[in-house]
């Protein structure tokens, strides 16, 4: 087949997929807080080295050197993700753009002669689309895998107890909302650890589930609901607090539910767009690798003096 053609076929699925992994991009679509763009990721440092010099040693200098490290860490992973959806997808986009023109010119016989400077475009657009995409995919998968909604490092906490992950957060919950069960004479929360509370928040990519999006086998919240000792009302309480302290020590049921009303179903419209940006993001990055292959050929056809049949 006419390499022009499969190039020229190429550059529209790059521009194409480029416009879908616009739309649905976690950064550009506001899935993620838009403070992500003047995140200053240098005080996390700066206090880093100031506990480190000035602090007495013990548990909480080691346990609050460890929380800035980690801050710095997340605040970088922010920004980078914020600049890379930019910077990869608007230039997959031109990239896309430039290279279908180009190559729709030279299919019908217009400027055959600069062939080989197309070849070169084609080459460069590609090996510069592959970089920007992969590491932009990287870190969303991870961003996605690893991170949740209302995660945040404080800078200065106070005690041990304060060195906290989470400022605000999505609690993890199993399929039913639970999340504890009566085992060995008391409750026992499924994902709580007390050395690492991230444990406790459902993730980027698990808010897909039923269990944190309106859903009909979970009705709205009633006023019996606050008389049952085996629910935990999101207007009373958190299920972290109880797993930190249990107030429920006697048992009532098989496990404690977190009871909270959902009206909506937009986590699971954001978990959608996210996992389309990063499938999409995937194709792009193979699109990517054939925009340059094929620019190779091009440039190769026209330094041998050969000219691509129509």
């Amino acid at each position: 087949m006419n390499k022009t053609l499969i190039f020229f076929c190429i550059s529209c699925c790059l521009l194409v997929f480029s416009i879908i992994v616009i739309c649905t991009g976690p950064v550009i679509t506001g899935i993620v807080d838009d403070s992500w763009r003047t995140l200053n990721c240098q005080h996390y440092h700066d206090q880093h080295k100031y506990i480190d010099k000035n602090q007495a040693a013990g548990d909480f200098k080691d346990a609050l050197l460890k929380h800035l490290k980690e801050g710095q860490h997340f605040c970088e992973r922010k920004k980078a993700l914020y600049g890379l959806e930019y910077a990869a997808l608007v230039s997959d986009l031109f990239f896309g753009v430039l290279c279908s023109l180009l190559s729709l010119l030279h299919y019908f016989g217009v400027g055959n002669y600069c062939q080989k400077v197309t070849g070169i475009i084609g080459l460069a657009c590609g090996v510069i689309g592959f970089v920007l995409t992969l590491i932009y995919i990287i870190y969303s998968g991870y961003i996605f895998t690893n991170d949740g909604p209302g995660k945040s490092y404080s800078l200065s906490p106070s005690s041990l107890s304060d060195v906290k992950h989470y400022a605000s957060g999505t609690f993890k919950l199993d399929k039913d909302r639970a999340f504890a069960e009566w085992k060995d004479g008391k409750y026992k929360c499924f994902y709580y650890k007390e050395d690492n509370e991230d444990s406790s928040y459902a993730k980027y990519s698990d808010l897909g589930k039923k269990q944190y999006n309106y859903h009909k086998d979970f009705s709205d919240i009633t006023s019996d609901y606050n008389n049952n000792d085996c629910y935990i009302v999101s207007t009373t309480t958190s299920p972290i607090a109880e797993c930190k302290t249990p107030t429920i020590t006697t048992k009532k049921c098989d496990k404690l539910y977190y009871h909270h009303s959902v009206t909506e179903i937009s986590n699971k419209y954001e978990y959608d767009k996210w996992v389309t940006s990063i499938i999409f993001g995937c194709f792009i990055i193979a699109l990517n690798i054939g925009l340059a292959l094929f620019g190779f050929l091009l440039f190769s056809d026209s330094s041998n003096g050969s000219t691509p049949l129509k």
